[in-house]
C-alpha cells in the first residue's frame, strides 16, 4: 500500500476558511469517488494555537498565517492514488497542490480513529534536515530521535514519521504528534523543562528548519 500526503493551500485573495471547509466537504470526498482508496483522511490548519508551544530556542517566529489550510492523507495502490491526486489538483483550480509520496513509520498509536472528526489536535511538522547530511546519515539520525521523542513527549496517543521518497516538496520528512486534546498538547507536550532542553538539542543535529501545522483530522475513510 502506497501513503501520499497532499498539501494545499486557498488560491490568492480567497477566504481561507472557505477553502478549508471546501477541502472537507467536496476536494476529500471527490479523491474517495474517483478511485478505490483504502484510506482517506482531510487535516484542515485550524488548531493554531495563539502560543505554541514548541519553538525552537532562536528559532524565527512562524509565519503569522500558515504556508498550507489542508492536507490529504491518501492509502492506497499506485494507479488509485494518482487517479485521485489528478481528481483533486483538477478539482483545486489554482489553489497550490505539493504532492509527496511517503515511507511510514509508525512510533506509536493508541488512537481510535473510526471516522469522522478525530480527536484533539494533530500536530504536522514539514522538516528540512540539514544541508551538509547525506540521507542516510538524517534518516538514521531521525529514527534515534523517536526514541528520545516517545519519552519526552508524554502527552501524545499517536506519533508518526513520514520520509519523503518522491515529491516536489521543499522538505524531507513529516512529522506527525497527535494529542487526544488541546490541554494534553499544551500541557503535555514536554515531561518536564529538562525534557524540553533535551529534544531542542537533540533535533538541532538533523533539523535546519521546519513548517508546523496545527490541524484537526477528519477521517473520511478509515484505513483496513
Amino acid at each position: 500500500m502506497t501513503k501520499h500526503r497532499l498539501f494545499l493551500a486557498a488560491p490568492p485573495g480567497d477566504e481561507r476558511a472557505a477553502f478549508r471547509a471546501r477541502a472537507l466537504s467536496s476536494l476529500g470526498p471527490m479523491a474517495l469517488a474517483a478511485a478505490p482508496l483504502q484510506a482517506l483522511s482531510v487535516d484542515l490548519v485550524d488548531a493554531t494555537p495563539a502560543a505554541p508551544p514548541w519553538q525552537r530556542p532562536g528559532e524565527p517566529a512562524a509565519n503569522q498565517e500558515p504556508d498550507y489550510d489542508a492536507m490529504l492523507d491518501l492509502r492506497g495502490e499506485p494507479a488509485a492514488i494518482e487517479a485521485a491526486i489528478a481528481e483533486v489538483r483538477g478539482a483545486a483550480g489554482s489553489a497550490p497542490v505539493v504532492s509527496v509520496r511517503v515511507a511510514e513509520t509508525i512510533e506509536k498509536d493508541e488512537l481510535l480513529r473510526p471516522g469522522g472528526r478525530a480527536p484533539g489536535v494533530k500536530f504536522l511538522s514539514l522538516m528540512t534536515f540539514q544541508p551538509d547530511l547525506p540521507p542516510a546519515a538524517a534518516r538514521r539520525l531521525w529514527a534515534h530521535h523517536a526514541a528520545l521523542a516517545l519519552r519526552v513527549h508524554i502527552g501524545m496517543d499517536r506519533y508518526v514519521r513520514d520520509w519523503v521518497v518522491e515529491g516536489e516538496a521543499g522538505f524531507h520528512g513529516i512529522a506527525e504528534l497527535h494529542f487526544p486534546s488541546v490541554e494534553a498538547m499544551m500541557t503535555r507536550w514536554f515531561d518536564s523543562e529538562a525534557g524540553r532542553a533535551a529534544i531542542a538539542h537533540d533535533v538541532g543535529h538533523f533539523l535546519l528548519r521546519a513548517t508546523r501545522l496545527y490541524t484537526t483530522e477528519h477521517v473520511l475513510k478509515p484505513g483496513p
